[in-house]
């Protein structure tokens, strides 16, 4: 039998007959790596193998499922019959078991015809109901500006935020307010952080399809304190009782980078409803003043929420402050310096008519209506502080009792004994409207924050940039000063106590009680 040759290529690939059984489609044209192929015969009809055949030398070759020597490489041919010695059977024994694995991986990989099979289902277990809170539980130091956030693999019952009382802050326990996702398994807190504050978390969830049992948690964490602070004080303060024409007054630790920004965190409620607007005087005092006065009665809840704020330069918002105040009888004094007299007036009712002198033609006093600013035992009226130096024939240095301030001027009511001659008669003071000791101290006993003194026929225009001159300005020009848009309707919601900012107040003005004796640099004797 004449022996056959057959051409390998190094690697063969697969492709499918038209009877469907794989055939060789990479035909070498290198006749170098021609190898004989044992039994191969045409005449016996004897085909390609189906699969991968691979060349991995010269003399070698692969068939089927195992790498067999050619005839010459082991010494037999059929020229040559007789048995096969036992050193070609060990050499083949030394890399079969590799070239069979080999060739196995390879015909997977290359001659598969057929899709895979699908993986057997897995059952997975419903998991259990799980929370998780951030800030992480015993946190501290945690920044204000932070977040608080709930979630939970199943919907939120119920999340409760509780804050502490800071003895560092002043401030009591309060609460801190969030908002649900649609499906309530994650809750965000949309409060502001309080500075050097504890924060307790609850949460507990209910029960949900595929999920196992409910969970609920308690976590606590601990605010840390800024370098730099940004705060407000204001006047009147909480509790405090005032006059008809009490404005609104705040004024913060450093310029407010965003006027707009600031005054969406501040909010006036009253009861009843009261039309009023915010007008900034700098960036660092903002007032709020009803159209009209107030109306005696007239209960009013304000706030300032800069918990959280960055207002800039390291500079965050400490706390959320709150205060109510109430208004009082309408006390509303006229004085007509032509007349030299001052009336005092009472929810419309007469109480007393004071002779009084005003200011006189070189020094006059301003008209317009004032509001209260405070009021102190006695101060010393110094005229070097307003420009007018010792020396100058208009110079006086005077200590003054019972003295009711109206302007930032520096332009009290107050007691003169040294005019009394002329009260009632003739304008001789440097501004300031003079009433004798008696008068002076029944004024300075009935008097408080926010009463009204309205002077009229001095000559002199009140000067709107001083506290206390707030009402001559028109409402129109007022509302214009507001950093927003000013409603033409007041506020309906009737004012509540705070919930989450009840504050220690701080005392920001003089008003009732007697304050301490001061230097004050306008006005005169």
């Amino acid at each position: 039998m004449r022996n056959t040759r057959r051409v390998l290529p190094s690697v063969f690939s697969c492709s499918t007959w038209s009877d469907g059984r794989a055939a060789d489609t990479s035909q070498s044209s290198d006749r170098r790596d021609e190898v004989p192929t044992p039994g191969y015969r045409s005449d016996l009809g004897f085909r390609p193998a189906t699969m991968p055949v691979v060349f991995f030398g010269r003399g070698h070759y692969m068939s089927r499922s195992v790498m067999i020597p050619s005839r010459d490489s082991r010494g037999w041919s059929p020229s040559r019959p007789g048995p096969r010695s036992a050193g070609t059977f060990g050499h083949r024994r030394r890399w079969t078991g590799g070239a069979l694995a080999f060739v196995t991986a390879l015909a997977v990989a290359a001659c598969s015809s057929g899709s895979p099979s699908k993986p057997a289902a897995v059952a997975v277990p419903d998991p259990a109901a799980s929370v998780t809170v951030t800030p992480g539980d015993d946190t501290t130091g945690v920044t204000l500006t932070d977040h608080v956030v709930v979630r939970a693999n199943a919907p939120l019952a119920d999340v409760s935020v509780a804050r502490e009382a800071s003895a560092a802050e002043k401030t009591e326990t309060g609460v801190l307010l969030g908002t649900f996702s649609a499906d309530r398994r994650t809750w965000t807190s949309t409060g502001g952080l309080f500075s050097n504050s504890r924060y307790q978390v609850a949460a507990t969830t209910v029960p949900a399809a595929r999920i196992i049992g409910t969970k609920s948690v308690r976590t606590s964490f601990v605010t840390g304190v800024p370098a730099k602070s940004f705060k407000v004080s204001w006047d009147p303060v909480a509790g405090q009782t005032v006059g008809v024409g009490a404005p609104i007054s705040l004024t913060f630790s450093a310029p407010a980078p965003d006027r707009a920004a600031v005054q969406r965190m501040l909010s006036v409620r009253t009861d009843p409803p009261v039309l009023g607007a915010w007008n900034w005087i700098s960036n660092r005092l903002v007032v709020w003043r009803p159209q009209q006065y107030w109306a005696p009665g007239t209960k009013v809840h304000v706030e300032a929420n800069f918990a959280g704020y960055d207002a800039g330069g390291g500079r965050l918002g400490v706390k959320d402050r709150a205060m109510d105040f109430a208004v009082g009888s309408a006390q509303i004094s006229k004085v007509d310096a032509a007349a030299h007299t001052m009336q005092v007036f009472r929810n419309g009712q007469l109480l007393r008519t004071m002779p009084v002198s005003l200011g006189k033609p070189t020094s006059p006093s301003m008209d317009g209506p004032h509001n209260v600013l405070g009021k102190s035992p006695e101060v010393i009226m110094d005229s070097a502080t307003v420009g007018i130096p010792k020396g100058n024939p208009d110079y006086y240095y005077e200590k003054v009792q019972w003295a009711v301030n109206y302007t930032s001027g520096g332009q009290y009511v107050h007691s003169a004994p040294w005019s009394v001659a002329s009260q009632g008669r003739t304008n001789v003071s440097h501004g300031c409207v003079n009433a004798s000791p008696a008068d002076a101290q029944w004024f300075y006993g009935i008097s408080r924050l926010g009463d009204i003194v309205d002077i009229a026929n001095t000559g002199r225009p009140p000067d709107t940039s001083q506290l206390g001159n707030f009402w001559s300005v028109p409402w129109a020009v007022w509302k214009a000063g507001s950093a927003l848009p000013v409603s033409d309707q007041p506020e309906t919601a009737a004012p509540t106590a705070p919930a989450a900012s009840t504050v220690v107040p701080g005392v920001s003005g003089v008003s009732g009680a007697s304050a301490a004796p001061g230097v004050i640099g306008a006005g005169g004797a």
